[in-house]
């Protein structure tokens, strides 16, 4: 079986199009909705990759990442949003974050991406 990718996401067309991709890969690949469900899962278990956005309903990707890194300092996290102004990818990189993804995104790039961050 192949690493375990969570994703917290509030858009069910991306979370469905990230698992599609990602378990072409050969990925196991989970996603919940909000921020909170999303730091319940990592409790319960660790992934071995997180896609985080940014802008959730329940809260702030960027201000839960400087937290999601310092109880999970290997975990790599790759931060998505459809705000990509600049400024919210420097804060996502200095907050800890491996990569910033803008959306919409290339699935192509994908098998890179977390090969790139994994290693």
């Amino acid at each position: 079986m192949g690493a375990l990718i969570l994703i917290i996401d509030d858009e069910p067309d991306i979370c469905h199009l990230l698992q599609l991709s990602l378990s072409k890969y050969g990925y196991k690949v989970k996603y919940v909705h909000a921020l909170k469900e999303g730091m319940l899962f990592l409790k319960r278990q660790q992934p071995d990759i997180l896609f985080l956005d940014i802008h959730l309903p329940d809260g702030s990707g960027l201000e839960a990442l400087p937290v999601i890194k310092s109880q999970y300092p290997d975990l790599p996290v790759i931060t998505i949003s459809a705000y990509d102004n600049g400024m919210e990818k420097q804060k996502a990189l200095t907050a800890g974050a491996a990569r910033f993804l803008p959306k919409p995104f290339n699935v192509g790039e994908l098998q890179d991406i977390i090969y790139e961050v994994k290693s």
